[in-house]
């Protein structure tokens, strides 16, 4: 294939916020027949953002229909300064300087002191004198020896030595994507030690400073240093290059504005932060209910239960039709649970099985995606018990309201929600009802899916308990929440791939994010289980399942009261849960965050995969094979040991011990964490009795508490810097607050809540703790 490049600017204007560029391609380009103007477009959404755009065939480009973006989100006025000096052009905002070289193309980004944050690469060549990598412009593949169409667009960057690359999705490789190639396109793993990806999201952060998305919905190939180390390319398989770029230089300024123009979700029902007990699968109504009543005797808190295929009849997944053989009565089966305090959660996936009802019915009503011939496309293998099946076209409105009508019986009954499996299988040949081939449409398919899910539930249910279990993903995806990570192995190396897949997808906007607690395919060691468990119980959002037995009573009885234990903590931290649940719904910023999300400038946290931060205020350390102590960085600052109350000052590497009954815990000094007391099922409203535990750093500490009956943000500050304990608390709707305040190194003179005496406060001397009854 011949590649074009990018040479100089023959012209330019500039209108408000945007500017058009006419570019030149260079003239060794001989393959070009006839070479044509390349218009490339720079807008501005904010001092901070712009968009890019390079169109190889003008005459044919459109606008994108989807994701849907949202610029008005992130919209500010920009005070533009354009001058040209030296044939370069320079567009300066506030905030920063984009450099556009007119005589000979080139392009770059800087802070405003003149720092290099983002570069095109055209001076990586070999001892030959010969580019490594491709910068701007486009490749041509001839079509029958003569006629050339354009097979992709892209360009490459320069790398900065010491330069980290993180997201691009949920990627179960290596955390940091330096010396990495990635593609981003949907497959299905069958694991989690590939390169390949459920969550393909084409948004990468540098530590440069800055985030980068790639405007498209096909194919993303990315070389993030493996052929150079110097550079790293971008190609996308279209005649169409875009990104939107975001300058922080802050992750958390970068995330929130991605998420702010890709859409940001709205926050979970309450319940759906309680813990989840699955498998694959439960094949009967009255297995189920001996599970639930199992749950009950053991006191394991628990709110879901969920049923994988089995629920539909065989070869009839997924007709979306209950099996009423293996499941008499589901709607007398439903209230049931309901009255344990149990909601129900069905499988599906958007295949529907050759030979069936429902299939005849979208054959005849075209309901389906097709093979480029009018028909039905058919692909084998695909459904659950491995036979033909077509896919729904989420494209055709009449099939959308076809697969929600499905849906909205199975509410209606009383499900509460649906795990979305599947949606990466559509073939690049497919033809859809909106005139798209699969091409184009194989990476946005689960978009699509998942909204038309979501939204039924939300329709039915209401808005506030609109909510899917969705595995596939693509831009803009983490507005249907919840996602989970796929089949990760029953090995140590998937529960560590897990959660490097969770921390990568939280830098891609995923806020709420689980895994199968025990790995997927075949039956953990007690050991796993146990770590598993710990681990996934202080995740977003917590999950038991597997092709096994995932109940914790089926790994022996120190596994079960571990489990129980950990379940309990879980619930105890559902109002700090709950409240970083609606700091995502109003930033954007994931609930599980790897510490280079908050502590970016620390080097030793640009590479830290296996351990993470739940919320600002809570570190989680989850203990691999054998071991029986964990090392345990703790960035700069003070922290608390929650199994000792021991303070540790950061910076550094800590050793704590981790018997199989404990995973490393620890709290942010100068934070706050609300709790409640533990119920076996999550409680709507405000709980009887809130504590905050404060942990004070330098004698001062605050935090917050999402008040769901007001509807507000609560925020509380302690400061006993001097003899005086003074205490400044929003009270909302809560009514009986208890504060214990770790760090208090001296009994206070006098304490003080909002300026008057609390109704009762005791000192600790030898653990340095206070606590305050208000």
């Amino acid at each position: 294939m011949a590649r074009s490049t990018v040479s100089g600017v023959s012209s330019y204007d500039v209108d408000g916020d945007t500017v058009h560029l006419d570019c030149e391609l260079d003239a060794a380009d001989a393959d070009v027949t006839q070479p044509w103007p390349l218009p490339v477009t720079l807008t501005f959404y904010d001092p901070s953002t712009f968009h890019f755009e390079l169109e190889v065939n003008p005459e044919t480009a459109t606008e994108p229909d989807y994701p849907e973006y949202d610029p008005e989100a992130v919209a500010e006025p920009v005070a533009l300064e354009v001058t040209e000096t030296d044939g370069q052009l320079h567009l300066e905002t506030d905030r920063l300087r984009v450099v556009v070289g007119l005589d000979t193309w080139s392009f770059r980004v800087e802070s405003l002191d003149g720092t290099i944050v983002f570069e095109e690469q055209r001076a990586d060549f070999d001892v030959a004198a010969q580019h490594r990598v491709d910068p701007l412009g486009f490749t041509q593949e001839r079509i029958n020896n003569r006629g050339r169409r354009v097979d992709e667009t892209g360009t490459a960057f320069r790398l900065s030595p010491d330069e980290k690359i993180y997201g691009v999705g949920e990627q179960f490789v290596e955390f940091d994507r330096r010396g990495r190639e990635i593609e981003a396109w949907h497959e299905e793993p069958l694991g989690t030690e590939t390169e390949r990806a459920y969550k393909s999201i084409p948004f990468h952060l540098s530590t440069n400073g800055y985030g980068m998305l790639v405007d498209t919905t096909n194919r993303v190939s990315y070389d993030f240093g493996k052929t150079s180390t110097a550079s790293a390319t971008v190609g996308v398989d279209d005649d169409r290059f875009a990104f939107v770029f975001f300058y922080g230089p802050e992750f958390r300024d970068v995330v929130e504005t991605y998420t702010a123009f890709t859409g940001r979700p709205d926050r979970p029902p309450k319940w759906s932060f309680g813990t989840w007990m699955s498998r694959l699968g439960y094949e009967s109504r009255a297995e189920l209910e001996s599970i639930t009543d199992r749950l009950r005797e053991e006191s394991i808190p628990c709110d879901v239960v969920h049923l994988d295929p089995f629920w539909m009849p065989p070869q009839e997944s997924c007709t979306l039709e209950w099996d009423t053989d293996q499941f008499p009565d589901p709607e007398g089966m439903i209230d049931g649970l309901n009255e344990k305090g149990f909601r129900l959660s069905l499988w599906e996936h958007p295949h529907v099985p050759a030979g069936t009802e429902a299939f005849e019915e979208g054959v005849e009503e075209e309901y389906f995606v097709t093979d480029g011939t009018g028909d039905a496309y058919l692909l084998d293998n695909t459904c659950q018990g491995n036979y033909r099946g077509a896919l729904v076209d989420f494209t055709n409105p009449a099939a959308v309201e076809w697969w929600k009508d499905k849906h909205r019986r199975l509410l209606e009954m009383g499900v509460s929600v649906f795990k979305t499996d599947y949606g990466e299988y559509v073939p690049t040949d497919a033809v859809f009802h909106n005139g798209k081939s699969g091409t184009s449409m194989h990476n946005l398919y689960p978009y699509l899916y998942n909204e038309a899910v979501y939204e039924t539930v939300g329709e039915v249910n209401g808005d506030d308990e609109a909510i899917v279990w969705g595995r596939a993903a693509w831009t803009g995806s983490q507005r249907f929440p919840m996602h989970w990570g796929g089949d990760p192995q029953t090995t140590w190396n998937g529960m560590s791939a897990a959660l490097r897949g969770g921390l990568s997808a939280s830098l891609s906007g995923i806020a709420f994010w689980s895994h199968d607690i025990g790995g997927f395919r075949g039956r953990p060691s007690d050991e796993l289980y146990v770590r598993w468990a710990q681990f996934g119980l202080l995740s977003s959002n917590s999950r038991c399942h597997g092709t096994t037995p995932r109940e914790p009573w089926e790994y022996g009885e120190e596994a079960l009261d571990v489990f129980r234990a950990y379940a309990r903590l879980r619930y105890r931290l559902l109002p700090y849960l709950y409240t970083y649940a609606e700091v995502a719904a109003r930033t954007g910023l994931p609930v599980v965050r790897p510490l280079v999300l908050e502590y970016q400038d620390d080097p030793a946290t640009h590479r830290l995969d296996t351990q993470y931060l739940l919320g600002e205020d809570v570190l989680v350390a989850p203990v691999y094979e054998g071991a029986t102590t964990r090392d345990v960085y703790l960035p700069e600052g003070e922290w608390y040991y929650h199994e000792t109350g021991r303070r540790y000052t950061g910076k550094t590497t800590v050793s704590v011990d981790a018997p199989l009954d404990t995973m490393p815990i620890f709290y942010r000094g100068g934070g706050v964490v609300p709790r409640r007391a533990a119920t076996e099922t999550v409680q709507p409203g405000t709980p009887a009795e809130l504590t905050y535990r404060v942990f004070l750093a330098d004698g001062v500490a605050s935090g917050r508490y999402y008040d769901e009956e007001t509807d507000a943000m609560l925020d509380v500050e302690v400061d006993a810097t001097g003899d005086e304990v003074e205490v400044s608390l929003d009270e909302g709707s809560v009514t009986a607050i208890i504060l214990d305040v770790s760090g208090v190194d001296d009994r206070p003179d006098e304490v003080c809540v909002n300026g008057t005496a609390p109704e009762t406060w005791e000192y600790d001397s030898a653990a340095n703790d206070l606590e305050i009854v208000v």
